[in-house]
């Protein structure tokens, strides 16, 4: 019986590299893409990023502006952050900037 699915060998992968030179951008922005997951990405190893062609093709499309799409359109959802609370560093850093400034001690 022969397999349904033949095997082509592994499916070639794309450096961060190569596709910021497809695609005419830097490899950072690349790289940003997939550490903010707005990219699906292979990770190999700690710090190992590699694209499938279906992978940079979805990117290109999630990229793509069609015409007559208006700003609003392609700005992504708002998110309340309020409801995550304020941070010890967020406080700390609005006393500081807010507070009125502390009355002098000079020597009479």
């Amino acid at each position: 019986m022969t397999d349904p699915i033949p095997d082509h060998g592994p499916e070639r992968t794309f450096s961060p590299e190569e596709v910021a030179e497809t695609l005419g951008t830097s490899a950072w922005w690349i790289r940003e893409q997939a550490r903010s997951g707005r990219a699906a990405h292979l990770r190999l190893g700690k710090s190992r990023i590699r694209f499938t062609a279906a992978q940079v093709a979805a990117l290109v499309n999630r990229a793509t502006v069609n015409a007559g799409t208006s700003r609003a359109e392609r700005q992504p959802e708002q998110v309340d952050a309020s409801v995550l609370g304020a941070t010890v560093r967020s406080l700390g850093a609005h006393r500081s900037r807010h507070s009125p400034a502390a009355p002098s001690q000079e020597a009479t």
